[in-house]
């Protein structure tokens, strides 16, 4: 049990260090991937960006390791439970004073996930005008 603990205690060190190369990059395209669909066309995301791919790869790349992150994240908490679904306790158990990293990709994620229709409402009332 003290190898697991070890791994579990490493594996969200990692975790933690990497959220803050990771959690900026990712907030910075979810809101900007929210604007195209607000104001642009929904279905062709940043299109003067993603036809190059030397910017499309690195883009694809935060927009995956987010996904990544966040599955990382519950299976380290997860193992570190013993639970496949832990507790709010064993979440602060193990991430501590850290717990606001996950709950701040959870909510990026979120926010990347809202559906295209709120998209369009919150565009025709903002800047855009009508959808």
């Amino acid at each position: 049990m003290t190898g697991d603990r070890t791994s579990v205690t490493r594996g969200i060190g990692w975790l933690g260090r990497s959220w803050w190369l990771l959690f900026p990059a990712f907030t910075a395209l979810t809101l900007r991937l929210g604007v195209e669909r607000a104001c642009a066309e929904p279905y062709d995301l940043l299109p003067a960006v993603t036809s190059h791919p030397a910017w499309a790869w690195p883009l694809a790349s935060v927009y995956v390791l987010a996904h990544v992150w966040i599955a990382a994240a519950y299976v380290a908490t997860a193992v570190g439970a013993g639970s496949l679904i832990p507790s709010i306790v064993h979440w602060r158990e193990w991430w501590g004073r850290e717990s606001y990293k996950v709950l701040a990709i959870a909510g990026a994620l979120t926010v990347e996930y809202m559906p295209l229709e709120w998209w369009r409402w919150l565009g025709a009332i903002a800047t855009c005008g009508p959808p």
